[in-house]
């Protein structure tokens, strides 16, 4: 007998899981897909670990595998506005009726099991990508590595972009802890890309493929890419190497930490085809950045989603990210900088909050998403480093936007920042590009919760 009857009951009940919290080992994620047949055995796969950087290398070798003509699934997390983004075959969406019929029949191993939001999630991906025949799946894990819920599969390549502190709870207080933890993807036998670490890191990743007789590449030692102009919708670079030469591409994103990512990504598609004795030109690369947008969803990153008034959304959600913030803008006109700014209460907020105290912002309005984890406004704001005027709190997104329009001025930019979260919530506000316009803007100054 079904249990839920239709998809939005079905995403309720998936919703709730996320209760149960982090399970950071694989024995629910065993016995799902044990449950099911092993469907992870079914399909080739990239499997992509890093602290940053990961969801857009995933993307990216997604989309230029389609341009390739090929098959793809990519799973990425979290999503931003649809749950399905985290699951995509050839760019499109997985269906809700797969969903729903999955869940209905999965509904009794998953009361017997009690996985995580997170293991219910990758099970379901894996087993959509064997029901799609996928080519090659794009995986991208969600926390850490060694005990991450994606790494039962055996890919055909491994590789870590960047190492950070974060989710320390789980993966360790210093860099060669969570180095470690990331490592865990490295398999026998199998290789591995790394993108821009530290020494500290690289001392860890040798040993571990030593250790796995993995051969290990650093993208840094292979691609050099040179950016020749950029806007605020993207950048135009060339990539070089001994070998190749590729000229003026373009991606649709403006942070010019994106280069790491780039050399990192095409490393990759290089280690994929040496072993698959495959080949994939500069037209599909050149393709491929094009359209990361439509192949992969990709979206959120440094993002100009308004012009008039200018609006910024960036998902950035850890210190990494923040510190990209100064450089990225320097693609952008403006006057003065309005941020609004929410992050978790595990990561590290009080970093992030002076790196943006240096931006000095005409207004930092410090919020919280709709989401458990969210640190509080008001712990946000004792945390900024030193008080001046222009510091405000807000109990949620739709109240920051609300003052936001009362302070607004032309030529200035609104930077929404801090995490996943905060940017599906300001991006849920009905629609928000039309609400900025120039007859919603009250001129009246609210000056309840500002520090002076």
């Amino acid at each position: 007998m079904e249990k839920f009857e239709n998809y939005n009951q079905c995403i309720k009940f998936l919703f709730g899981l996320e209760r149960a919290g982090v399970k950071y080992n694989l024995k629910n994620i065993s016995s799902l897909l044990s449950s099911l047949g092993s469907p992870e055995k079914k399909f080739k796969s990239i499997h992509i670990a890093g602290t940053n950087g990961k969801g857009s290398v995933s993307c990216a070798v997604n989309s230029i595998l389609i341009e390739k003509g090929f098959r793809t699934g990519l799973y990425t997390s979290p999503h931003i506005k649809d749950f399905r983004e985290r699951i995509l075959v050839n760019g499109k969406f997985i269906s809700k009726k797969f969903i729903l019929n999955f869940v209905n029949k999965m509904y009794s191993e998953i009361i017997k099991t009690g996985p995580s939001f997170f293991e219910i999630t990758t099970a379901l991906a894996f087993e959509y990508f064997r029901f799609k025949k996928t080519d090659y799946a794009v995986i991208e894990t969600g926390l850490g590595g060694r005990l991450d819920a994606t790494n039962v599969i055996i890919p055909v390549v491994s590789a870590i972009t960047t190492i950070s502190i974060d989710h320390t709870e789980f993966l360790g207080k210093s860099i060669e802890d969570i180095s470690a933890e990331k490592a865990g993807i490295i398999k026998k036998n199998i290789p591995v890309v790394i993108g821009n670490v530290t020494e500290v890191s690289k001392k860890v990743f040798n040993k571990f493929s030593e250790e796995k007789n993995s051969e290990i590449k650093y993208s840094e030692d292979h691609y050099k890419v040179n950016i020749l102009k950029s806007t605020e919708t993207g950048f135009t670079f060339d990539v070089k190497s001994k070998l190749r030469n590729y000229k003026n591409l373009f991606i649709p994103v403006a942070g010019r930490y994106q280069t790491y990512n780039i050399r990192t990504c095409i490393t990759i598609l290089d280690t994929l085809c040496e072993k698959e004795n495959i080949k994939i030109n500069e037209k599909e690369i050149r393709a491929g950045y094009k359209n990361l947008k439509v192949n992969s969803k990709f979206f959120g990153r440094f993002e100009l989603v308004s012009k008039n008034p200018k609006i910024v959304i960036d998902v950035s959600h850890n210190l990494q990210g923040i510190e990209n913030i100064k450089e990225n803008l320097k693609n952008f006109k403006y006057k003065n900088i309005i941020i609004i700014f929410g992050m978790m209460n595990d990561k590290q907020y009080k970093e992030s909050i002076s790196e943006l105290f240096k931006l000095n912002a005409k207004y930092l309005i410090f919020t919280k998403p709709k989401y458990k984890r969210s640190a509080d406004p008001q712990d946000l704001l004792d945390s900024v480093p030193h008080k001046k005027s222009g510091f405000v709190t807000k109990k949620n997104v739709r109240e920051a936007n609300d003052f936001y329009k009362t302070v607004y001025s032309k030529d200035d930019i609104l930077l929404v920042t801090g995490s996943f979260f905060l940017v599906s919530d300001f991006l849920k506000l009905k629609d928000y590009k039309n609400i900025f316009s120039q007859d919603n803007f009250s001129r009246k100054k609210q000056h309840q919760n500002i520090v002076r």
